[in-house]
C-alpha cells in the first residue's frame, strides 16, 4: 500500500458530508459502527480543551482486524452554524506551517481526541438574532473510523467526506467498513452540561457483573471467554431473535440526577424545562422490542421505564449489549454489558 499524509486531509474542501451526528442504524451491530461520541464538556467554555472519546465496534464476519480512528478539529463558527461551511474554513485555512496543517487545524488518531475551544469563540461572532438568547459559540469535530488505513480521497474523484478509507489492496472500502460524521460542541460563559450518570446494568431485574461504562470501554474489547459466575446467563432461543423468543428485560442503571434543568429555558424564556434524554440500545446478536427509549421528558420529566426487552440469538456463546444515553444538548454516556448465550 502507498504511503497516506494524513495530515492533508484537513485541507481538502468539499461540499456535502453524506453522514450526520446521529446514530441511530438498526440495533444489531453487524458491521464496523460507531455508537457514540462523548465529549468531556458538552457545553465548553472559551480557552477550554475538550477531551472527547468514541464507542465503536467491528461487528463484521471479517473481525477482529485492525481499526484505525481519526479525528480533525478546526471548524469554529460556520456560517449559519453549519457544519457544510466547515470546509471552506479548512480551504481557506492558509499554508501549512511546521506540523503539517495550517493554523487552528488539529488532527488525531486513536479512539481518543483533544482540541482546544478558542477564547475568542465567543466574542468574535455576532450577538445571536433574537436578544433573549446568550452569547455562544460553536465547534465542529470530524472523525471516521475505518477498517483500514485512512487516507486522502483519490484526485479527481466526487466525495461526501475530506477523508477515504483503504484496503489492503489499495481498494477504497464503503460503509460497512467506514464510518465517518461530525459533533457539535456549543461553548458559553456560564452555561454547563454534563454528561448522564450510568452506574451499571441489569440484566433480568438484576445487577450484573462483567460490564464496563464510559471511558473503561474505550480501547477494550469485549471478552470472549465468560461464564455464569462473571456474566449473566441466558438461554438460547431457536427463533434468533425474534419478537417470538422470550423477553428477558434488560436497562442500563442511570442516575435520575443526570437529568439537568435546561437552565437557558429558564433564563431566556421563563420556561422550567428539563432537558430531553433517551436512550439506544444494540446487541451482537439477537435482538430488542424497542432500540430507542425515552429517559427524560422536558416537561414531564422521569421516566422510570426506560428499559427493553432482549431476545436471546439461537447459537451459544458470547454477547454484547450496549446502551447509549443521549441528550438533546450533546452529551452522552454509555455501557456494554456481557451475556453468556446456553
Amino acid at each position: 500500500m502507498r504511503a497516506r499524509d494524513l495530515s492533508c486531509v484537513a485541507l481538502l474542501g468539499v461540499a456535502a458530508l453524506g453522514c450526520g451526528a446521529e446514530f441511530d442504524p438498526p440495533h444489531e451491530v453487524k458491521t464496523l459502527r460507531v455508537l457514540g461520541v462523548q465529549k468531556s464538556a458538552p457545553y465548553a467554555k472559551p480557552g477550554e480543551d475538550v477531551d472527547m472519546q468514541m464507542l465503536w465496534h467491528d461487528g463484521s464476519e471479517k473481525a477482529p482486524r485492525p481499526v484505525q480512528v481519526g479525528w480533525f478539529s478546526g471548524c469554529f463558527n460556520p456560517p449559519g452554524d453549519l457544519y457544510a461551511g466547515c470546509f471552506a474554513q479548512f480551504a481557506q485555512a492558509g499554508p501549512p506551517g511546521p506540523g503539517g496543517l495550517p493554523p487552528g487545524i488539529q488532527f488525531g488518531l486513536g479512539d481518543t481526541f483533544t482540541f482546544t475551544m478558542p477564547a475568542d469563540v465567543i466574542s468574535s461572532r455576532p450577538p445571536p438574532v433574537d436578544p433573549k438568547q446568550p452569547p455562544y459559540g460553536l465547534a465542529y469535530v470530524f472523525f471516521a473510523a475505518c477498517a483500514g488505513q485512512l487516507g486522502p480521497p483519490p484526485e479527481g474523484e466526487s466525495v461526501a467526506f475530506p477523508v477515504a478509507c483503504y484496503g489492503p489492496g489499495d481498494e477504497l472500502l464503503g460503509a460497512d467498513d467506514f464510518v465517518a460524521g461530525y459533533s457539535a460542541i456549543y461553548a458559553f460563559d456560564e452555561y454547563r452540561n454534563g454528561n448522564a450518570i450510568i452506574t451499571g446494568f441489569r440484566v433480568a431485574g438484576q445487577d450484573a457483573k462483567s460490564n464496563c461504562i464510559d471511558g473503561a470501554c474505550v480501547g477494550n474489547p469485549p471478552p470472549t471467554a465468560l461464564d455464569c459466575d462473571t456474566a449473566p446467563c441466558v438461554a438460547a432461543c431457536s427463533d434468533d431473535g425474534d419478537d417470538s423468543c422470550p423477553e428477558i428485560p434488560i436497562q442500563p442503571v442511570v442516575d435520575p440526577a443526570s437529568a439537568e434543568v435546561d437552565q437557558i429555558s429558564v433564563d431566556a424564556y421563563g420556561k422550567n424545562y428539563e432537558e430531553q434524554m433517551w436512550i439506544r440500545y444494540y446487541v451482537s446478536r439477537g435482538g430488542v422490542k424497542s432500540d430507542a427509549r425515552l429517559l427524560n421528558d422536558a416537561q414531564k420529566g422521569w421516566n422510570g421505564d426506560y428499559g427493553t426487552k432482549l431476545y436471546a440469538p439461537k447459537e451459544p456463546g458470547p454477547m454484547s449489549i450496549w446502551a447509549v444515553v443521549h441528550d438533546n444538548r450533546g452529551g452522552s454516556a454509555w455501557v456494554r454489558q456481557e451475556v453468556l448465550v446456553q
